[in-house]
């Protein structure tokens, strides 16, 4: 083949042309009087149906290729309600159903045209995939329909009523569908929902999301507000067993034995029994397994604890408190009561302009005009009061990596005391003035027994930190060895519901907040906004878990830091720059250092 011929297949074969000398695809196929009848017959000869494999279903064909577009449009209109559409990669697949599963797995990466008669099955075919309503990586098959059908609709095709219902019907369906822990994922969903409501001629409106979203957000295993008059008691134990487990690990971990660890009168002396905790040195000698979890690890992975640490822990559970009330990932608004009055239309009506800018990054000058103006029949002290209340409940106490980890505390904490409890209901007013003795005692128990029988939240790895880390990042620094609290729904079922599951916000509830922080800046008290939209921003950058999802909101963090900087002035530089040594992540504070560069 000469130069000139390069990247040709022959005469009349130029790049993305069929051969001018060829008959038509149509014409070489033999047998069958419709579309999918000549494409089978074609790809029968091509390949042997009943040993294909399940990697050769999803392998190009001839068959298909050697199409043109026009002749792929009347193959893909005529595959919908083939047997084997869906799952004719399955075992015991007929040859039809397997050709049928080819096809449509492989014509959407081929160039494909379509008449206005075709757009009924397209219709059936975008329906019935059930793919499209759940996984969110179908994408490229979804918006190839979606763009025939268009394409189907100029040429004179329409939908239906039933039709508009049924794609009404699925939009729904997908936006009430699970959403994923990858927020990206979630707003890919969301979109093929609108794209879907808008193909079928549904404009969901303001008043329709608040409706869906207004039903409330309350956390069911909220930490109950009560007064628990023993804290100080069960968090001197766990700092006393802390000390005593350490003094184990400590004398076991050189060559040179203890005369205790030889010896039963000097380990009776050493680890005496304090009312029903009774150290044994026939279980001490006999035992491995528990001392083995004392010094797994040697603390190098996360360190140790500080047993002071644990004397503080009384001082956690208000800030654990304050943040367990909502479930902030849910597609419900959290607290709505606390911003509005629903059965007042002009709160009504502000509480829908708060949605209306559902994908916008920033307030324009037409949205805040309309914000204020239904703030005027509420008037805007009222407005103003009601707004930093609700914003409070997401930003207040004002966290960072420190005041996390105290929080992530504050939660084990609680959850252990009313475990404790309930197992040692009387421990505390019998051994109120042997803390010490007491700790020693259930530190040797939990040492040499592994079937010790004493509470589950007492146990060998509170000499531990339980930092998770992640690529060598933290989101928090200094989490106590205390046992994740384990959740479980209303028929018993357990739940993987977590502490930072529950205050990563949703993609849904990331739209509304956004659209506080710009209504917050508008309002009167320039000071009061100042200092809500740098602790929104802070509370929104920090981390629950590590791991590029882990934080609470970027979206929310950018938009708050975006409208304080926009507010201008010399009065947010000291929040600016607070910010500035608070947010370490670097794509969301720079515009904080442009801010105090250009003022230097």
């Amino acid at each position: 083949m000469g130069f000139m011929g390069f990247g040709r297949k022959g005469l009349g074969q130029g790049f993305g042309r069929k051969g001018l000398g060829e008959p038509r695809a149509q014409d070489r196929l033999f047998g069958g009087s419709t579309p999918f009848d000549r494409f089978f017959a074609a790809l029968s000869s091509e390949r042997d149906l009943d040993k294909a494999g399940f990697s050769d279903l999803y392998r190009q064909s001839r068959a298909l290729h050697d199409l043109t577009a026009e002749e792929r449009g009347d193959l893909l209109a005529d595959l919908a309600d083939r047997p084997g559409l869906h799952d004719g990669n399955r075992d015991g697949a007929s040859p039809r159903a397997k050709a049928a599963y080819h096809a449509h797995c492989c014509i959407y990466s081929q160039p494909v045209e379509v008449r206005a008669e075709h757009i009924g099955g397209l219709v059936k075919l975008l329906l019935g995939d059930e793919r499209l309503r759940k996984q969110r990586y179908a994408q490229t098959s979804f918006d190839t329909l979606l763009t025939l059908i268009g394409s189907a609709i100029k040429q004179g095709g329409y939908l239906s009523s039933r039709d508009c219902e049924a794609l009404s019907a699925m939009a729904a369906e997908i936006r009430g569908g699970n959403s994923s822990y990858r927020k990206a994922d979630t707003k890919k969903m969301i979109a093929r929902a609108e794209k879907l409501e808008k193909l079928a001629g549904v404009e969901v409106s303001a008043t329709e999301f608040l409706l869906q979203r207004c039903e409330g957000a309350e956390n069911p295993w909220a930490i109950e507000e009560c007064e628990r008059l023993n804290a100080q008691f069960w968090a001197d134990l766990l700092a006393e067993v802390t000390v005593a487990l350490e003094d184990i690990r400590r004398q076991t971990k050189g060559g040179a034995k203890a005369a205790w660890m030889r010896d039963g009168a000097a380990f009776a002396a050493a680890w005496p029994t304090v009312g029903d905790v009774a150290p044994r040195f026939a279980a001490w000698q006999d035992g491995g397994t528990a001392l083995a979890s004392l010094s797994q690890h040697n603390g190098k992975r996360t360190g140790f604890a500080d047993p002071a640490a644990y004397r503080r822990l009384p001082g956690m559970i208000e800030l654990a408190q304050a943040h367990s009330r909502y479930m902030w990932n849910s597609d419900q608004i959290p607290g709505l009561d606390v911003l509005a009055d629903l059965e007042n239309s002009d709160w009504t009506a502000l509480v829908e302009t708060l949605i209306t800018q559902r994908r916008a990054t920033r307030a324009t000058a037409a949205w805040q005009k309309e914000a204020l103006a239904s703030c005027a029949p509420l008037g805007l002290e009222l407005v103003e009061a009601r707004l930093h209340d609700w914003l409070a409940l997401f930003h207040t106490p004002a966290l960072d990596k420190a005041t996390y980890s105290d929080l992530c505390n504050g939660d084990r904490f609680a959850v252990a005391i009313d475990q404790l409890e309930a197992q040692h209901p009387d421990w505390p007013v019998r051994h109120a003035d042997s803390v010490a003795a007491l700790g020693r005692a259930v530190a040797m128990v939990l040492a040499s027994e592994a079937q010790h029988g004493l509470c589950s939240a007492l146990h060998t790895q509170l000499i531990r930190t339980d930092d998770y880390v992640y690529k060598n990042t933290r989101a928090t620094e200094g989490v106590l060895g205390l046992r994740k609290p384990v959740y479980r729904r209303a028929d018993g079922r357990s739940t993987y519901e977590s502490r930072a599951t529950w205050m990563r916000v949703s993609v849904q509830n990331e739209e509304f907040l956004r659209g506080a922080v710009w209504l917050v800046a508008l309002m009167p008290d320039r000071a009061r906004a100042i200092d809500a939209l740098a602790k929104v921003a802070q509370t929104a950058a920090t981390y629950m878990c590590a791991g590029d999802e882990g934080m609470r909101s970027k979206i929310v963090a950018n938009a708050a830091i975006a409208t304080l900087i926009a507010m201008g002035g010399s009065d947010i530089d000291q929040a600016v720059l607070r910010l500035s040594k608070v947010i370490e992540n670097c794509t969301i504070n720079p515009p904080l250092f442009k801010h105090l560069n250009a003022g230097a």
